[in-house]
């Protein structure tokens, strides 16, 4: 099998100023997991007003297609491919969907990737945004790879 990664950000689609955002992540991480666990596909995913950056790894059908239906997916708005190629290993191979939400990681790891400023993926390369996300994911204190999602989007 011919690993692919594939790199997309986008803007959060907020449908109302009373909607639940930490709903919302709760269920796209527990329909990703579930769904990458079917499909062998590894990853990571972050949030951080208003936009998600999210890694997609497997093989490259399971990968288009799960592309598909995020972009099908309304909470995502002006979605851009920041990066897609063969691997020949996978970098979120311990999850299948690790999440980092955590202001003050954010901050931190913003700080030590010499970004000043809020989180904004569209002034990144794909390699740095990719490098961002993996110590992100790698960090988050309160996620164990691919099995807990709650306790996680309190700060989201």
């Amino acid at each position: 099998m011919q690993l692919c990664r594939l790199l997309y950000y986008s803007t959060y689609n907020v449908r109302s100023r009373a909607h639940d955002v930490a709903a919302d992540l709760e269920q796209i991480l527990a329909s990703a997991i579930r769904s990458n666990l079917e499909s062998s596909l590894t990853g990571g995913l972050i949030f951080n007003r208003p936009f998600f950056a999210q890694v997609l790894e497997g093989d490259q059908g399971a990968v288009m297609q799960t592309f598909a239906r995020i972009h099908e997916d309304r909470r995502h708005k002006h979605i851009v491919v920041a990066g897609r190629k063969q691997v020949g290993e996978r970098l979120f191979g311990a999850w299948s969907m690790g999440y980092a939400g955590n202001m003050e990681l954010f901050k931190t790891i913003c700080a030590e990737f010499g970004h000043a400023g809020p989180f904004d993926p569209t002034h990144m390369s794909g390699s740095h945004l990719t490098a961002f996300i993996l110590a992100l994911v790698t960090r988050e204190e309160n996620f164990a790879p691919s099995r807990k999602v709650a306790g996680t989007l309190a700060d989201a």
